[in-house]
């Protein structure tokens, strides 16, 4: 089906400190009892992104147009179904426009997330949306989607109008950064729908079928392999939530030992992951004790992460680091403590932007849990970890094109 109300996905799959807390079941305390199950979680729902939303200043004026108008519609006969209730909660999360924010349910019909359903991405560039990057491997390469495309509808709409189609609040300005985001949002596609985009190239238009999924899961945790100049080169597919990945990279090591440099390629890591991974990874390229990101005020203990090193032995030689946009939460946490451990060069463009650190919380009457970020995560240097960019900018995503970030890096490490 397709609603008043255009969805966000289902939750991100192994998001960095995600624990589920029952404040939801307390603010229920005081919300009516004569009041519906629909109502209850909107209220709740606005509480909770009130009281906790790491980012709720920057967009209080729009969420809180967003709860007059969910507890509008929640009062509705439509909204009073399971789908119905799903459907209001999803659209009003969409109003805040981040991509680190989701229920932990969802339906056969919701869109896909981004990064992780997602295979391009688009920007505004002199009034058109061109563009920017196409992940490798995907259904959007393989159909021949370029980067400097410019999209000029979706299934058959206007891209603008398709994305407005995602605000269930319009304000007369609309930031960059949440016409982007609807932009991209749209852009990825709903599990039952085609994906057809039309698109611009060298004077001639022509619509493009990018084919039912956006990607095809990986059936190895790493790619790996020596490459020319006596180079280490280890790939992560989407596996920093994986616990035996940890084990694959260490067996890696094994095999690639001797070698004069490394490339870590954390381009496929759109589903993010957790510190139980990702610190033993940092950890055999360190000596000693080394902080590698930092936490914003509202986190309540060390505000510094540190990782100590681990193994038999430590990886010597040149690190360079591939990031891009599906380099996502865990991996970005990654790519910032190579940086900020003066232990690694980052090549690529700007990441997935997934901000902050997750919790959960339960929501009273449906069970659902909402996720979103409640503390700010940060590089060494106090960038925010969503806003820091690579220090060697290349183009990272370019489809079936040529690997520009990955001849890139291979020439700085071979210079040793």
């Amino acid at each position: 089906m397709t609603s008043w109300l255009l969805r966000l996905a289902a939750p991100l799959s192994a998001v960095l400190g995600a624990s589920v807390l029952f404040a939801g079941a307390a603010e229920a305390d005081r919300v009516s009892d004569d009041r519906s199950g629909v109502e209850k979680d909107v209220i709740v729902l606005c509480e909770l992104v009130r009281s906790h939303y790491a980012y709720y200043e920057a967009r209080e004026t729009v969420w809180e147009a967003a709860c007059r108008k969910g507890l509008e519609w929640a009062r509705r006969q439509t909204a009073q179904t399971p789908a119905g209730h799903l459907d209001l909660l999803e659209g009003m999360l969409d109003q805040l426009y981040d991509n680190h924010v989701s229920l932990s349910v969802n339906s056969a019909d919701s869109p896909r997330l981004v990064p992780s359903g997602s295979d391009y991405h688009v920007e505004m560039s002199n009034g058109a949306v061109v563009v920017t990057a196409v992940r490798a491997g995907s259904g959007a390469a393989r159909a021949g989607l370029a980067v400097g495309d410019r999209v000029t509808a979706l299934n058959g709409v206007p891209v603008l109008s398709a994305a407005m189609r995602r605000m269930m609040v319009k304000r007369n300005t609309i930031s960059e950064a949440r016409l982007e985001w609807a932009l991209n949002a749209q852009a990825a596609g709903y599990r039952d729908q085609p994906r057809r985009v039309t698109v611009q190239r060298d004077g001639n238009a022509f619509e493009l079928d990018l084919g039912p999924t956006a990607t095809r899961e990986a059936d190895t945790r790493l790619t790996v392999r020596r490459l020319d100049g006596d180079v280490g080169y280890i790939r992560f597919e989407d596996s920093l939530g994986q616990q035996d990945a940890v084990t694959a990279f260490n067996e890696a090591l094994e095999a690639l030992r001797g070698v004069d440099g490394w490339i870590l390629d954390l381009r496929n890591t759109p589903g993010g992951g957790n510190t139980g991974v990702a610190e033993p990874v940092l950890a055999r390229f360190i000596r000693g004790v080394k902080p590698y990101q930092r936490t914003g005020p509202r986190w309540h203990e060390d505000p510094v992460r540190r990782v100590a090193s681990r193994g038999p032995w430590r990886a010597r030689g040149r690190v360079a680091v591939l990031v891009g946009r599906w380099t996502g939460s865990m991996g970005e946490g990654m790519a910032v403590g190579f940086d900020g451990m003066r232990r690694g060069r980052v090549f690529g463009s700007e990441m997935a932007g997934l901000a902050g650190g997750i919790e959960s919380f339960d929501l009273p009457a449906s069970g659902y849990s909402v996720r979103f970020p409640t503390y700010n995560l940060m590089h060494l240097d106090g960038t925010d970890r969503h806003l820091w960019r690579p220090p060697e900018p290349v183009l990272a995503d370019n489809g079936n094109g040529e690997d520009l970030a990955l001849e890139t890096a291979l020439d700085w490490v071979a210079k040793r």
